[in-house]
């Protein structure tokens, strides 16, 4: 089994440190951690259709669903701020500038508009309402050398009692693939974006 303790940000692990369902994925990019961090905040996510398609199909599903239409539009654009606001569903937890951040979403991913519940930052480590899923969401860079860094994303999620925990699994059958999927597309924008401004500067 591969040790990749060393790529899992200790901002992570205080959030959300039992979880039954986790993605972990790095990218090297020839960049510092500012240029990365500054590229997270401004690359625009649907600007890969691995990202953008299965988000679009979820927000016309969920239109569906509450029977009324939904506007899609082919070239919106999504960038990471946007999942702060409240339509985005996510709080910001945890955050060590030029290093790592933490964002947090509860809801039930299975229901039409994610089952969201409110809730605040500080309630997120001991939120235990039956039949929700607590998910945690983290960057981290990692200096390889002057110039160069490692980018790691990681998701953990997990169920308040074992009812959400079996309909999570049933639900992450379906949908894990797809989520799995848009970390490489995501990591290589970020990527792109940093490097781009790196050359730049140098």
């Amino acid at each position: 089994m591969v040790d990749d303790s060393g790529l899992t940000s200790s901002l992570i692990e205080a959030q959300l440190p039992t979880y039954e369902q986790r993605i972990l994925r790095t990218q090297v990019i020839y960049a510092s951690a500012s240029e990365i961090f500054s590229a997270i905040r401004s690359v625009d996510f649907f600007q890969s259709p691995v990202v953008a398609l299965p988000n679009r199909a979820r927000i016309a599903i969920d239109a569906l669903r509450s029977r009324r239409c939904a506007h899609v539009p082919s070239g919106s654009q999504f960038r990471f701020d946007q999942l702060l606001e409240p339509d985005g569903g996510f709080h910001l937890l945890a955050e060590e500038p030029e290093h790592a951040i933490v964002l947090g979403f509860i809801g039930r991913w299975w229901e039409k508009g994610y089952g969201r519940v409110e809730w605040e930052p500080e309630d997120f480590r001991t939120f235990s309402l039956p039949g929700y899923g607590i998910g945690a969401w983290s960057f981290t860079a990692l200096a390889y050398d002057t110039r160069t860094s490692i980018l790691a994303t990681e998701v953990r999620v997990h169920g308040t009692d074992a009812g959400a925990r079996r309909t999570f699994r049933r639900y992450w059958t379906v949908v894990g693939p797809f989520v799995t999927a848009m970390s490489g597309p995501l990591l290589r924008l970020i990527r792109d974006e940093a490097e781009v401004a790196s050359a730049v500067i140098r």
